[in-house]
């Protein structure tokens, strides 16, 4: 149960992020968000490791599964959704990412480990249940499909171009919920055949977030060098975005992933990704408490669709025990 009550507070506290990233990536390019993000996150988690008196590990092999889970889950996945984010919508992203549980099934299937019917029954009611939650955002394209000859080559060639930059994005969200659902195999990977201070949940963050925050620093230099220097620094001081970047590090990287491979440490790689499923639950609960806006009953339904399939997938845990 201990690890359940970790993928949960991981989750609410994503579910909590889409508002916050959406104001940041109005003004901040998204990569430099990213690096920002990583920054004050690896600061926050070295001081703890410091605090703790741990050491940061030196063999070799160690870094290399630090390396592969912060490549796959904190430079591709998080890149990708932030990028997917930016070019579609965050309801369509709340939507695809939560598709993460069935890559992380197919991943098992496809290593010898046993996926039951009862995962693959909770999984479809909890992705039914995100429909629902989300209301299935428009593809846009009707545009361009009913322009009509009336209109001009330019508006056409814009519209188009619109289209294309909306399915990239759509693309980015697929890759980040299938390298979210590799990350999450590799973190039980590392923690089965690595020593336990070595595979500890805040150290193998800490190890991880380095290999991302060191992969996203080309792009993020390049955004930055788009932007402009002088014009950065006055964005990134402005209170909205300097509270914005302090919140993405210390809550939602430095806590929430620490809390998220902690989980994932007791529980099958299926069964935690489904723990993702509340986090559009959570953002439009939040978002009605905060911003009044209103719950449509296919909320309500689709939050219910998704406990029932979170309640399914934990009935049967075989996974590590928690004594």
């Amino acid at each position: 149960m201990r690890g359940y009550v970790y993928l949960s507070a991981a989750a609410a506290i994503w579910g909590g992020m889409y508002v916050i990233s959406k104001v940041a990536l109005d003004v901040i390019p998204a990569f430099v968000l990213l690096w920002l993000r990583y920054a004050v996150a690896l600061v926050v988690l070295a001081l703890v490791l410091k605090a703790r008196c741990q050491p940061w590990p030196r063999d070799g092999r160690t870094w290399l599964w630090y390396a592969a889970v912060g490549a796959v889950g904190y430079a591709a996945s998080i890149g990708a959704q932030f990028l997917g984010t930016a070019w579609t919508s965050a309801h369509l992203g709340a939507l695809v990412t939560t598709s993460s549980p069935v890559f992380a099934a197919l991943m098992a299937r496809w290593s010898g480990e046993q996926v039951g019917g009862r995962v693959w029954t909770a999984v479809i009611i909890a992705l039914a249940g995100v429909g629902l939650v989300v209301g299935g955002d428009v593809i846009p394209g009707s545009a361009v499909a009913t322009a009509g000859a009336s209109v001009t080559a330019g508006t056409t060639a814009s519209s188009l171009g619109s289209s294309v930059l909306f399915w990239a994005g759509v693309g980015c969200l697929v890759v980040a919920a299938a390298t979210w659902a590799g990350m999450s195999v590799l973190v039980q990977r590392a923690e089965s055949r690595l020593p336990a201070s070595e595979s500890d949940p805040l150290v193998l963050t800490a190890g991880a977030l380095v290999t991302g925050w060191v992969m996203v620093t080309p792009i993020a230099f390049m955004q930055g060098m788009a932007v402009g220097w002088p014009a950065l620094w006055r964005i990134l001081t402005t209170p909205e975005a300097l509270g914005s970047v302090l919140y993405l590090g210390l809550i939602s990287t430095a806590l929430a992933f620490f809390l998220w491979n902690a989980g994932v440490q007791y529980a099958s790689a299926a069964r935690a990704n489904l723990f993702l499923a509340l986090q559009p639950v959570v953002g439009g609960l939040l978002g009605h408490w905060a911003l009044d806006e209103p719950l449509r009953l296919t909320f309500c339904v689709g939050g219910a669709a998704v406990l029932v399939g979170l309640w399914i997938a934990a009935g049967t845990q075989p996974g590590r025990s928690e004594s």
